[in-house]
């Protein structure tokens, strides 16, 4: 009797011992898949924010183009302009944006929408 009782403990004993062993390792699987996840959020987060970098550069760019051949700018439009240049300064734009919106500043404002 004593012998079958210590068998059926060793038999819970493996039983248990299975069952967290693969408790830890479904745990430990799912923190991987997590990490990947977040990898690929924070990818996908950085590539998005380079894209919105460049549509603010281009659109910066163009609208000096525009404003200066036009002789000056709206006061609404270089809100829009102020706008985009402090966004693109919050996306870690680089300086070289900062002479063209300088060059912005010191356009004439114009009257109109």
């Amino acid at each position: 009797m004593e012998i079958l009782i210590q068998t059926a403990l060793a038999a819970i004993s493996a039983i248990f011992t299975g069952l967290a062993g693969f408790l830890i390792f479904k745990l430990k699987k799912r923190e991987l898949l997590k990490e990947k996840n977040l990898l690929e959020l924070l990818k996908r987060e950085e590539a998005t924010n380079e894209a919105l970098r460049a549509l603010c550069r281009d659109r910066i760019l163009q609208g000096y183009r525009y404003y200066k051949s036009n002789g000056g700018i709206t006061a609404q439009d270089f809100e829009t302009m102020t706008k985009l240049y402090n966004a693109y300064h919050d996306l870690n734009g680089n300086g070289t944006i900062t002479v063209v919106y300088e060059k912005i500043c010191e356009l004439p404002l114009k009257d109109g929408v």
